[in-house]
C-alpha cells in the first residue's frame, strides 16, 4: 500500500509544527546564540523571522498546490525536475534528521539536570522510543505533541512574567559582542529554529482539508514562535549576566532557578526533556516522508514507498531516518549540527521562493494554489536575497552543507533515478527543446485522453484552448473566418503534473462538458464545420506542437492576454510557441468586443504587411466590417516622409478585397499614440512579435505592451517561412 490516511486537523497541524520550533531553538541554541553575539541573540531571531517570512508565505502557497507528502521536495522536484528534487529531498531529510539529532543532545542536557546519566546513552534510548511512536501511527502521535505544546507555552509564559521582576537594563551592555558580523552569523545559525514550518507541510497527504489546514497551521505556528522566540530571549538577555548564559545549553532551567529557586528550576528541566524528546519525535516523523515520496517516485528503492499493512505508517523509511539520527548524536559536534542545518535549510527557502516565481510566471495549467503569497514578487525577491546573506554570513560552512548534500545526491540519482525517470520538471518543459526541433524523434500522444482522438486527417486551422480563454466562442469565430467552409479543428488541452497519471483523470471534468456542449451548439446555429478534442498531457506546449505537425496546419490560433512590464518572466510562452512551431501562430487577446465592424491593421514594419492584410481582410469578409490600414509616423518628420508613407500604405490597399482605408497616425510617443488610436476600432491586427533580446523577454517587448494595453481585441500573426511540403 501506497496511499496514507489523512488524520490530521487543524490543532495537529499547528502542534506539529510548534512543537518542531519550540524544542532546540528556545530550549538550547540561545546559549550559543548569546556566545557568538551576546545581548542581542534576540535581535538574531527576529533577524531570522522576517528572513524567513518570504518563505513561509510561498511555502504555503505551495502547499495548497501540491498538498502530498513530502512537502518541499514535492515543490522542488515538480518546479525543477527529478534530479533537483534528489538533491532537496535528501538535503530536507538531512536537515530535519541533523535538528532531530540537536534536539536529542539538548534533551540529555535538560536531563543531565535531574540524573547523571550518560547524555548519548539516554539520547540513543529516548530515540529508540520515538522510532516506535513512529511506527505505531502519526495520529497518535500528534495528539501527544498537542498536549507537550500547551505545556511548554504555558511555562515559557509564566517564566517570562516571573523574571521580568529581576530584570536588568545593564546586562545589555555590550549590545553585540563581536558586532554586525556576529549579528548576522547568528540570523543563519538560529535559522534552524524555523525549520518545523518544513514539517506541516511534508505531511500534507496526511492533513484533512490541505488547503485550508495547511497555510492556517504554517502562519498561525510561525507568528506564534517568532513571538515566543524574541521575547524569551529578550527576558533572557536582561535576566542573567554575560558570563552565565554565554555557551548555556540549559539557559531556561539556569533563568527559572535564578527567579524562584531550584524547585522551579526542576520543573522547566522537566519541561525541557519533554519539549525535546517531542521536537525530535516531529522531525523524524516528517524527515521520513521524504525518503518516502522520493521513492513513490522512483528517484530512490521502491521498498521506502511502502507502507506497514497494520499501522499504515512508512515503517522502512522511518527505521532509516532513526539511523541517522543515532549517527548523529554519536559522532557529531552539537555546534556544527545547527549551522548544517540551518545552511540548507536556508538554501532549500531561497529556492521555495523561486519556486512560485517560476511556477506562476510559467504559467503551468495546473498549478492553482488556494492560497496566495502576498506582495508578489517584491516577497519573493527580498526572501531571494536575504538568504543569500545568510548564506554569506555563515562562510564555508554553507558550501560545506550544500555539497556534501549535492555531490551524493547526483550520485544517486545517476546511478538509481536518472533510469526510472524522464520527467523534466516545469524548468525543463518550457525551456529550449531539442526533442521538438528533432521532429522525428519526437512520440506524440503517450499520454492518456479523456476521449479517443483521430489525427489521421489534415486540418488548416487549428484551435488551441487551455481553458483560461475568456469567451472560446470568439476564437472560434475568429479562426473560423480563414477555413472557407473547411472542417476547423478545437483541441481542449488540460495539463496535470508529471506525477500525476493520466489515466487517473477517467471522467470529464465540468468544464470540458461545458465547453463540449457549447462548441456542438455553434457548430450547428453557426454552421461552422468542428471537429472537438480533449486531450490530457503533461507537456502542453509539445503538445499543441505535435498537434499542429500532426494536422499539418497552416494556421495555429491561441489565446493570450499579453505580456505588461510591471512583471518580469521567466518564459513567454508566445516565443516559445513561436520559436517552436512549424506553422503560422495567431495570438489572440480577447477585450470583450463580441461585433467585428472596424478592424485597424498596424503596418509596423514592411514585409509582413501581406500576411496580415489578406488575415485581415477573411475576417472582414465574414463580419462585413472595414478596414483601415493604419502606420505611425513621429510628429516631427517632415511632410515628404508622411507622403511617402501614405503612397506605400495605398499600394497596400491592393490586398483587400474588402472596404479599406489608409491613416498615417502622428505623434512623440509611439507606443501610447497606437494604443490611443485602437480605440476607434473593434479588432487590431498586427505582424510579427519580434523579441530582440533578453530584456524584452523577461520586462515584456514593444509588441507585448501593445496586445496588452490596447483598447480593443488584437490578433497578432508570427508569419512561418513554409518548408516545400507546404508550398
Amino acid at each position: 500500500m501506497r496511499e496514507l490516511v489523512r488524520t490530521l486537523g487543524l490543532p495537529s497541524v499547528i502542534a506539529i509544527s510548534l512543537s518542531a520550533m519550540l524544542g532546540s531553538g528556545i530550549f538550547v541554541l540561545p546559549g550559543i546564540a548569546y556566545e557568538q553575539t551576546g545581548p542581542s541573540a534576540w535581535v538574531c531571531y527576529l533577524l531570522a523571522a522576517i528572513f524567513i517570512l518570504p518563505a513561509v508565505l510561498s511555502k504555503a502557497e505551495l502547499a495548497t498546490a501540491m498538498p502530498a507528502s513530502g512537502g518541499t521536495y514535492i515543490y522542488l522536484e515538480r518546479t525543477f525536475g527529478p534530479l533537483a528534487g534528489t538533491i532537496s529531498g535528501l538535503g530536507l531529510l538531512c536537515t530535519l534528521l541533523l535538528k532531530s539529532s540537536f534536539a536529542l543532545v539538548g534533551f540529555g542536557a535538560y536531563l543531565s539536570v535531574l540524573t547523571n546519566i550518560d547524555i548519548k546513552v539516554v539520547a540513543i534510548a529516548l530515540l529508540a522510543v520515538i522510532l516506535i511512536l513512529n511506527y505505531v501511527g502519526v495520529g497518535k502521535v500528534s495528539k501527544a505533541l498537542i498536549a507537550f505544546v500547551t505545556l511548554t507555552i504555558a511555562g515559557l509564559i509564566y517564566l517570562s512574567i516571573k523574571a521580568s521582576f529581576v530584570f536588568k537594563t545593564e546586562y545589555f551592555e555590550p549590545f553585540m559582542t563581536n558586532g554586525m558580523e556576529g549579528l548576522f552569523s547568528t540570523t543563519a545559525l538560529v535559522f534552524v529554529s524555523y525549520a518545523g514550518v518544513t514539517n506541516a507541510a511534508a505531511l500534507a497527504e496526511e492533513v484533512h482539508h490541505p488547503e485550508k489546514n495547511l497555510p492556517l497551521g504554517i502562519l498561525i505556528s510561525f507568528s506564534i514562535v517568532t513571538v515566543i522566540y524574541c521575547v524569551v530571549n529578550f527576558i533572557l538577555a536582561g535576566s542573567l549576566p554575560a558570563n552565565e548564559l554565554s555557551g548555556d545549553l540549559r539557559s531556561l532551567t539556569t533563568l527559572a532557578q535564578t527567579v524562584q529557586g531550584k524547585p522551579l528550576g526542576i520543573i522547566f528541566a522537566l519541561l525541557g526533556v519533554l519539549t525535546m524528546g517531542s521536537m525530535a519525535n516531529a522531525g523524524i516523523l516528517a524527515a521520513s516522508r521524504f525518503p518516502f515520496a522520493m521513492a513513490r517516485d522512483n528517484l530512490l528503492p521502491s521498498m521506502l514507498g511502502r507502507l506497514n499493512k497494520k499501522f499504515l505508517t512508512p515503517s522502512r523509511s522511518i527505521l532509516l531516518s532513526g539511523i541517522f539520527v543515532g549517527l548523529a548524536v554519536l559522532f557529531f559536534n552539537i555546534t556544527n549540527i545547527a549551522k548544517l542545518a540551518s545552511a540548507f535549510l536556508i538554501f532549500t527557502f531561497m529556492l521555495e521562493n523561486i519556486c512560485v516565481i517560476v511556477l506562476r510566471e510559467t504559467r503551468v495549467q495546473w498549478y492553482k494554489p488556494v492560497f496566495i503569497s502576498p506582495f508578489y514578487p517584491l516577497m519573493q525577491v527580498f526572501g531571494i536575497i536575504a538568504c543569500l546573506i545568510l548564506l554569506i554570513s555563515l562562510g564555508w560552512i554553507s558550501l560545506a552543507a550544500i555539497l556534501s548534500i549535492a555531490i551524493p545526491g547526483i550520485i544517486i540519482f545517476f546511478m538509481y533515478g536518472n533510469k526510472r525517470v524522464t520527467r523534466k520538471g516545469v524548468i525543463g518543459i518550457r525551456g529550449k527543446r531539442k526533442d521538438l526541433i528533432e521532429q522525428s524523434k519526437v512520440s506524440f500522444m503517450t499520454d492518456s485522453n479523456i476521449a479517443p482522438i483521430d489525427l489521421s486527417s489534415k486540418m488548416d486551422i487549428c484551435v488551441s484552448l487551455i481553458g483560461k480563454e475568456i469567451s472560446p466562442e470568439t476564437l472560434i469565430e475568429m479562426a473560423a473566418s480563414l477555413t472557407g467552409g473547411q472542417k476547423l479543428e478545437v483541441a481542449f488541452l488540460i495539463e496535470i503534473p508529471e506525477q500525476t497519471g493520466v489515466n487517473d483523470l477517467r471522467d470529464e471534468f465540468s468544464t470540458v462538458k461545458s465547453l463540449r456542449r457549447r462548441v456542438l451548439a455553434m457548430e450547428e446555429q453557426k454552421k461552422i464545420p468542428i471537429k472537438f478534442d480533449v486531450i490530457v498531457s503533461h507537456d502542453i506546449l509539445k503538445t499543441i506542437h505535435e498537434l499542429s505537425r500532426r494536422l499539418d496546419c497552416h494556421w495555429l490560433f491561441i489565446e493570450w492576454e499579453g505580456k505588461t512590464g510591471n512583471a518580469f518572466t521567466l518564459n513567454n510562452p508566445v516565443i516559445w510557441l513561436r520559436d517552436h512551431l512549424s506553422c503560422n501562430l495567431v495570438v489572440f487577446r480577447d477585450c470583450g468586443v463580441r461585433y467585428i465592424r472596424k478592424i485597424m491593421v498596424l503596418i509596423h514594419d514592411y514585409g509582413t504587411e501581406e500576411v496580415i492584410i489578406n488575415l485581415a481582410d477573411q475576417i472582414a469578409a465574414v463580419n462585413n466590417a472595414h478596414i483601415t490600414l493604419v502606420r505611425y509616423i513621429h510628429s516631427n518628420e517632415q511632410d515628404n516622409i508622411v507622403e511617402s508613407e501614405k503612397f506605400i500604405l495605398s499600394k497596400c490597399k491592393d490586398f483587400c478585397k474588402s472596404p479599406t482605408d489608409i491613416k498615417i497616425i502622428r505623434g512623440k510617443n509611439k507606443l501610447e499614440t497606437i494604443l490611443s488610436a485602437t480605440a476607434d476600432f473593434d479588432l487590431l491586427v498586427l505582424g510579427d512579435f519580434k523579441t530582440n533580446n533578453v530584456y524584452e523577454q523577461l520586462f515584456g517587448s514593444f509588441y507585448d505592451r501593445i496586445i496588452s494595453k490596447a483598447a480593443c481585441n488584437v490578433l497578432c500573426t508570427q508569419k512561418y517561412v513554409y518548408h516545400q511540403t507546404h508550398s
